[in-house]
């Protein structure tokens, strides 16, 4: 079973559990840290290679529309040719974040119909309910209006909501936000998620049995934060 399979089925917050096992050091780090909104409650997770990208949508471009297109078609260049899976994590880094919106029905679709899983944004979304399925969406607010969003670079390191995110990163994201998955623990992290995954439950099913005191479930944390 691939990586990618293995955390189809695995929320950010076990991900980051397994993580710590595996590499205590990254305790309070590889995660995003400010709040975010998610385009579909019922979003499953979404896992790929990072393409990254920056937007500025408070202010109107100084370049020219045909420039701005060419730089808008290179983008899109740079997505066909990109490993998969990927997905795209854009920044928006104007000085008033996420007064304009480019992640609305129209660009999820085209990002969709290039073969991407999803796409993260600290930026704005919009058209929420008229989104097409089979791609996962994650922005910093809800917008209606596209105000003067552009394009200004991208394959680039990024950050969003406190998280830095560099080209060809390995994210995970869900609708509580999104890891990045440091190489070297590719191989263990299935190991990692089971044995998280088989203490939780153990502990859940302390909590269910019958005449639970304060000395019982005390044992029962022993075991529990045995990593």
């Amino acid at each position: 079973m691939s990586i990618f399979e293995t955390l189809a089925g695995v929320d950010t917050g076990t991900l980051c559990n397994a993580m710590i096992v595996l590499d205590p050091s990254l305790r309070g780090k590889n995660y995003t840290l400010d709040a975010v909104v998610a385009a579909n409650a019922g979003m499953p997770p979404f896992t790929g290679y990072a393409l990254t990208a920056k937007i500025v949508s408070d202010k109107p471009t100084k370049d020219s529309h045909d420039t701005t297109l060419a730089r808008r078609f290179a983008y899109y260049r740079y997505l066909q040719q990109a490993r998969r899976p990927s997905l795209v994590v854009m920044e928006d880094c104007g000085e008033r974040r996420g007064m304009g919106c480019i992640w609305g029905e129209i660009q999820v679709s085209i990002h969709k119909a290039m073969g991407l899983v999803g796409a993260v944004t600290n930026g704005a979304i919009r058209d929420i309910g008229t989104l097409p399925a089979g791609i996962g969406l994650l922005g910093g607010n809800v917008c209606p209006g596209s105000g003067f969003a552009h394009l200004v670079e991208f394959d680039t390191p990024v950050s969003v909501f406190g998280l830095p995110v560099s080209p060809g990163d390995l994210v995970h994201a869900d609708r509580h936000g999104c890891v990045v998955i440091p190489a070297g623990l590719v191989d263990a992290l299935p190991a990692a998620i089971a044995r998280v995954a088989q203490r939780e439950q153990t502990f859940l099913a302390a909590l269910d049995a019958p005449g639970l005191d304060a000395d019982k479930l005390a044992v029962a944390w022993r075991v529990f934060e045995v990593k």
